[in-house]
């Protein structure tokens, strides 16, 4: 039996058709815990660019020395990195909050960087059983321009991996 999933969402109605498959699956096991987890690229900073930026005078002992830019919804990286982790919290919470309210044990965890080696990397040091993934249903030319971080995951071995297709790809074929 499955204590331990590990559920991979890309706040898409696509990913998370994987969810109610996870209840089926994990109904009535003693004390499963399904891990929902998103991963993101790093925001790109925004003190690069001072868009809509001013000049102002910068005092120096009182006296006007020079002038300067008055940066305009200036976000550091640390900021932009906060900003979004909370997004992608917030939306994981939303997707984990019906799950609870059904009984199911539920973390949430949002990481940065390459899908595929972040997914592969905390099912090898969290102690996953399985995981779960929706399968977007590109074929061909598709799916190797885009490349298929499923199938990366799969290819690694770390873990089993159950792949979901969503009930709207299957109803267009």
């Amino acid at each position: 039996m499955y204590k331990r999933v590990l559920v991979t969402l890309a706040e898409s109605v696509t990913s998370e058709s994987v969810i109610p498959e996870v209840e089926r699956m994990t109904v009535g096991s003693d004390v499963p815990v399904t891990i929902l987890l998103t991963v993101a690229a790093f925001p790109a900073p925004t003190l690069l660019t001072v868009p809509d930026a001013r000049e102002v005078p910068a005092m120096v002992g009182g006296r006007s020395a020079s002038t300067a830019l008055e940066p305009r919804l200036v976000e550091s990286m640390d900021q932009a990195l906060n900003r979004l982790e909370d997004d992608l919290n917030t939306y994981l919470e939303t997707k984990a909050r019906p799950m609870r309210d059904k009984g199911f044990t539920v973390e949430t965890v949002v990481r940065f960087g390459n899908p595929a080696a972040q997914i592969i990397d905390y099912a090898e040091t969290n102690d996953i059983d399985m995981i779960v993934m929706a399968n977007h249903g590109r074929t061909g030319p598709s799916r190797i321009l885009f490349g298929s971080v499923a199938a990366r995951v799969i290819a690694s071995g770390v873990k089993p991996v159950l792949m979901v297709r969503p009930r709207a790809v299957v109803d267009q074929t």
